[in-house]
């Protein structure tokens, strides 16, 4: 059985890769024209380079919300809390756990912008 950091880490990696990805699509739709959106031509590298950090703040906010809300610091807590339990019986609710993903974005070099 795998340790409760390492499942968490999983967990964030998982994470992480699909924000990862959903970035690089989105930017490479938006930058090819598929949204009617039309790129600044004269610096293709530089405008897709924006796009992309503006696609990256915007996804990682909503997912530090997702987090804020595990943790039990949204108004939903005041109906029921979900748990976020792991195979160890490690309880990650409550733990800060918006703060250890916006970390393992750091530890692991991708911008939480």
């Amino acid at each position: 059985m795998a340790e409760s950091k390492e499942i968490i880490n999983a967990v964030f990696e998982s994470w992480a890769a699909d924000l990862d990805g959903t970035i690089e699509s989105l930017a490479s739709q938006i930058m090819s024209g598929q949204y009617g959106v039309v790129p600044d031509s004269s610096n293709l590298a530089e405008a897709e380079g924006r796009l992309s950090v503006l696609i990256r703040r915007e996804l990682t906010s909503m997912m530090f919300g997702y987090c804020v809300t595990i943790d039990g610091g949204s108004d939903s807590a005041d109906t029921g809390m979900v748990y976020l339990i792991d195979e160890n019986g490690t309880d990650h609710t409550r733990l800060g756990l918006h703060g250890a993903f916006l970390a393992y974005l750091d530890d692991t070099g991708r911008s939480t912008v």
